[in-house]
């Protein structure tokens, strides 16, 4: 499956909708990126929520996690729009709780979310909930390898990830470090150098 159109969609409306930025604004481009796929088909109509756990130890202002979800229909470049969605955001025991809650489309067939690690540092994710509201009460979808405890070789099984190499990037799933359960997955970064979006390069 292609992600191309969906990280342009995402960086986009992520990274570029400020109007403000100054021309000299510096940015990491993902270093890595994975996409947890939910089956929409049957919970079209309903609210949902979405989130992630997520501990950051970035080593640098530049450095960051970026999270984020879109809708897409049947064939595989067709994304809808996540104008909808809304993105939140809580800290619990040194971990920050990404959310991300709205309305499946209608016209949806399956839900991204996405998680990118942009820049260097030690970055641990876990716990990947998600919820769809039935009458008053929130009900939990089960995803497979949710939280990373998964004993497959493949540490990536349940989602779809970047297949670029890089010799400043190294994944694991960490056994020491966790917010539910024993494992995370462990992604760390370094010696990555910012980069200037070509839209503010100086002419």
């Amino acid at each position: 499956m292609k992600f191309t159109l969906l990280l342009v969609t995402l960086l986009i409306g992520g990274r570029l909708s400020s109007q403000n930025q100054p021309p000299d604004w510096h940015y990491f481009p993902d270093e890595i990126y994975f996409v947890k796929e939910v089956p929409a088909k049957d919970l079209r109509g309903k609210q949902f929520r979405y989130q992630i756990a997520v501990k950051a130890n970035a080593a640098d202002t530049f450095s960051k996690v970026r999270i984020n979800g879109v809708p897409a229909g049947k064939g595989k470049d067709d994304f809808l729009n996540n104008a909808g969605f809304t993105k939140g955001q809580i800290t619990e025991n040194g971990w920050t709780i990404y959310t991300i809650t709205g309305t499946v489309p209608q016209e949806c067939h399956k839900l991204w979310f996405y998680s990118a690690v942009n820049g260097n540092g030690e970055f641990y994710f876990d716990h990947i909930q998600f919820y769809v509201q039935e009458g008053r009460e929130w009900m939990e979808l089960e995803l497979n390898n949710a939280s990373f405890e998964s004993t497959d070789k493949n540490i990536f099984k349940g989602y779809y990830v970047s297949n670029r190499t890089s010799p400043h990037l190294k994944t694991a799933v960490s056994k020491t470090v966790a917010y539910h359960g024993e494992q995370s997955l462990e992604v760390r970064t370094s010696g990555l150098t910012p980069t200037i979006p070509a839209s503010f390069t100086k002419q």
